[in-house]
């Protein structure tokens, strides 16, 4: 007797589980898995046509932003642009600058404005509890987590604030301006 396949039927409170190692957006819109271990070689996880401008791995999850809009939430790594056990926590059309994992929250800075703190990875355009951090109209050029769990704000033209909450990353509240005009 020759068994070609084995199903294998996992319980359902098995949790799906992001593999350790690094994910790598390539310049012809695939992306790569590389084991942490180094023992194989790099593994193709995204093939689709989408240019996918961030990847960033939070509360266990792989989340992946694309040019012109959509966020994809992958718990297992898997199908970055939908499909399988992937969700959608940002169906809209405005595109990331930047995102940012800090106070056990996660941060994604839209271009043209508007910073949302998610502190559970859903409704990253706001909604739920997601909070609006910052409503103005300053492009973010960098975001960075001090070892202080404070999130630093580095703005097109120069303006630079430290929050130590994550509210109000523009000026204001408990929000120190460390630098700019």
């Amino acid at each position: 007797m020759n068994i070609s396949s084995l199903n294998v039927l996992m319980p359902s409170s098995a949790k799906a589980q992001v593999p350790d190692g690094r994910y790598e957006i390539q310049p012809n819109n695939q992306i790569f898995f590389y084991p942490a271990d180094n023992t194989k070689n790099a593994v193709v996880v995204y093939t689709g046509k989408g240019k996918a401008t961030h990847i960033i791995n939070y509360g266990g999850a792989i989340y992946t932003a694309f040019a012109g809009g959509s966020i994809y939430r992958s718990p297992d790594g898997q199908n970055l642009g939908g499909g399988g056990r992937t969700t959608k926590p940002y169906p809209g059309s405005a595109t990331v600058n930047k995102m940012l994992v800090c106070q056990n929250a996660l941060f994604t800075a839209f271009k043209g404005g508007y910073i949302y703190r998610s502190p559970d990875g859903l409704n990253l355009g706001g909604g739920g509890n997601t909070a609006r951090a910052y409503k103005g109209t300053g492009e973010v050029q960098r975001m960075t987590c001090t070892n202080r769990n404070s999130v630093i704000t580095y703005f097109v033209g120069g303006q630079v604030y430290e929050s130590p909450d994550g509210l109000n990353l523009g000026g204001g509240g408990n929000t120190q301006k460390l630098g700019g005009n």
